[in-house]
């Protein structure tokens, strides 16, 4: 009887080295699988960030290329003015002659 106590305990002893082998085998792959998932949402997120600056470039250049449309607006339309006055003018004279 003694023995068998003996032998029991070691098996018991064995099922629980075995149960936490197993357990942190599980562990183990779990923590493989979130590491693998982690580095492709760092992937991700580093690719959101390029594209945010590409856009953010992307923005300011419309920005100055949009002033500088403004700025060539207000020429032509300044010249467009001009040249009105000066139309005005060259009637009148043709209307005191």
């Amino acid at each position: 009887m003694y023995n068998q106590n003996a032998v029991d305990e070691n098996v018991s002893e064995e099922e629980a080295l075995e149960e936490k082998s197993r357990k942190r085998k599980e562990i183990m792959r779990e923590m493989v699988m979130i590491e693998s998932d982690f580095r492709k949402k760092i992937g991700e997120k580093d690719l959101i960030e390029a594209e945010l600056r590409k856009l953010k470039k992307q923005t300011s250049q419309i920005k100055v290329d949009t002033q500088a449309k403004q700025d060539s607006l207000k020429k032509v339309e300044e010249d467009l003015s001009m040249m009105e006055a000066e139309l005005r003018n060259q009637k009148k004279k043709m209307n005191l002659i």
